[in-house]
């Protein structure tokens, strides 16, 4: 039996989707040659590339997953709209953490041995064997017990965080970026013409090096300057956040007058923040040195934020529009955007930390490196109990 026929939310996902799966398709095929032509003439790093081949290849896998679903509701199946159970239970839990562990330490050792054939095969599966669990059990601790609604509507609201959630935000922080720098240039060209001549002629100096370390210590020393690092805060803890906050959930906001509850929108919220973070994650793990496992171990905290402060926002949006408590938006909208830009301001401070020491300020490594690493643990652990404490409240367990 079929149950509606041109069903025009499910059809524009749908092509969404399918756009989508053909520019994911595309990059992992150029990154493939790109990274076996590396493999075979020993140059480059290939491992780091077949990662963000593997990265690609699994966004593709899971908007294909979604695709179908969508297109079971546009083809009128009645199965499209079965409720969603979110397959989580505790056996996961320590299952989870062991996949996780045996992942880093086997990526760990391929990238210790230096040999580029053995890491090209290793290091890529291990990366998202490292970086879904984190995200499973941490959606499952949060969404456990609630509703999710129908199965084509969830499946639509990963596939859109995947792909269009996450296109929006980059092209905004883009335009922002780059207003920022034209206001400033603009800025410096009125009021100080002499400091704006020394900049283009530092950035030809720049130009002219002839590697990574000599533009570092060109560079490092004016990344010191208290304006520069200023400008950076306010733009990693503040810009970033406010536009991230308020489109990660953006099929939320789609969904927001049909989706049936408060409850419901903090679980999509939480899907649409658990899409964005696998997608972000797996593109930022795209380094084939000695520094991945440091760099998939930390992409758990990064996971639990997108997901805890989307999922407040989802709540907000779907209180909002169901139960015309507008105030509730502002205020979780507010407070994802804090715990977000706290987030950041903790992450700026360990990389300005760890160039401090490069540079023989090892004050800056003493001081802030403690208060960055302690911050960001304080704020894991925080988002954590609120997850937990969101699901009880939500699920109604006294």
């Amino acid at each position: 039996m079929q149950t509606q026929k041109n069903h025009w939310p499910s059809m524009l996902i749908l092509a969404a989707l399918g756009i989508s799966a053909l520019f994911l398709l595309l990059f992992v095929i150029t990154g493939g040659i790109a990274s076996l032509i590396d493999l075979f003439s020993k140059k480059g790093d290939p491992a780091g590339e077949m990662i963000s081949v593997f990265a690609f290849g699994f966004a593709l896998f899971l908007v294909a997953l979604c695709s179908w679903y969508v297109l079971q509701k546009t083809m009128g199946r009645e199965q499209a709209d079965s409720p969603f159970k979110f397959p989580f239970s505790g056996w996961q839990i320590p299952a989870g953490v062991a996949i996780m562990t045996l992942a880093v330490a086997s990526g760990w050792g391929a990238a210790h041995t230096e040999i580029k054939w053995l890491a090209w095969l290793v290091m890529p599966p291990a990366t998202v064997c490292v970086i879904l669990p984190p995200l499973w059990l941490f959606f499952g601790l949060g969404s456990n017990g609630l509703d999710f609604g129908p199965r084509w509507r969830v499946f639509g609201i990963l596939g859109l965080g995947i792909t269009l959630s996450p296109f929006v935000m980059i092209m905004l922080e883009v335009v922002v970026l780059i207003a920022g720098i034209a206001g400033g240039a603009i800025f410096l060209a009125v009021s100080q013409p002499d400091l704006l001549q020394e900049i283009v002629e530092f950035g030809e100096i720049i130009n002219q090096a002839k590697s990574e370390d000599a533009i570092l210590s060109l560079i490092a020393p004016h990344l010191m300057n208290a304006t520069v690092i200023a400008a950076l805060l306010g733009y990693v803890s503040l810009f970033v956040p406010l536009i991230e906050e308020l489109f990660k959930p953006l099929a939320v906001w789609l969904f927001a007058q049909r989706i049936d509850s408060p409850a419901q929108g903090f679980a999509m919220g939480m899907l649409s923040g658990a899409a964005f973070a696998l997608f972000e994650s797996l593109n930022a793990s795209s380094d084939g040195t000695t520094d991945w496992a440091v760099i998939v171990s930390v992409r758990a905290g990064t996971s639990l934020l997108h997901m805890t402060t989307s999922g407040l926002v989802g709540w907000g949006i779907v209180s909002a529009f169901r139960e015309r408590r507008t105030p509730r938006l502002f205020a979780a909208y507010a407070s994802a955007v804090a715990l977000h830009g706290l987030w950041n301001a903790c992450a700026v401070g360990a990389g300005l930390s760890g160039l401090g020491q490069s540079l023989g300020r090892m004050e800056w490594f003493f001081i802030i490196a403690p208060a960055s690493v302690g911050g960001m643990a304080v704020l894991g652990v925080g988002m954590f109990l609120v997850i937990l404490a969101s699901n009880r409240k939500l699920r109604g367990v006294k």
